[in-house]
């Protein structure tokens, strides 16, 4: 997971990694460091960068978002197991292209939305179930960031399989 300020707002990463062990984590080191240093606005040209950086590796899936403050818009690029929801005054669930960054991308599929402020944007791997919605979690738009990361893994975290979850809360 990487977040970083951007000139007009902020840049989210979420990864899931192929794999299990040393490998993995250090593949996961070098993704951070590349995002860390490369993080901007355009999610697009960044996850190409991305996936000819993991060229020959074990591969991961990822999803990119950038949340512009001054317009209100969050964009959002995703490989693989990996998904975006907002809550509001409306829910929505965007999806990521299948692939694996760093062996099978297609090209990255860019999806906006419109935020309004109290908005929150939940970024979670295959690790979380993506059957939830705000029905089965009412109180997501009352709690802080830290706890509806802490809610959703708890509640929707799958067993069997690990998981990452970012929260963000739009405009307060």
């Amino acid at each position: 997971m990487v977040i970083r300020p951007l000139e007009h707002g902020l840049f989210a990463a979420i990864v899931d990694v192929l794999g299990h062990g040393p490998d993995a984590h250090a593949l996961t080191e070098v993704i951070d460091t590349f995002l860390d240093r490369h993080a901007t606005a355009d999610v697009s040209t960044l996850m190409a960068g991305l996936h000819q950086r993991l060229q020959g590796s074990r591969g991961a899936a990822v999803g990119l978002c950038a949340i512009d403050a001054t317009v209100g818009s969050v964009d959002y690029v995703g490989i693989g197991n990996t998904g975006i929801r907002r809550f509001g005054a409306s829910e929505t669930r965007l999806v990521s292209k299948d692939g694996i960054v760093g062996q099978n991308m297609r090209s990255p599929l860019l999806q906006s939305l419109k935020l309004e402020p109290g908005d929150v944007l939940v970024l979670y791997t295959d690790g979380v179930s993506d059957r939830f919605s705000a029905s089965d979690y009412p109180s997501v738009l009352l709690h802080e960031p830290k706890e509806v990361v802490r809610v959703v893994l708890d509640r929707f975290g799958k067993d069997h399989d690990d998981s990452a979850c970012i929260a963000i809360r739009y405009g307060e």
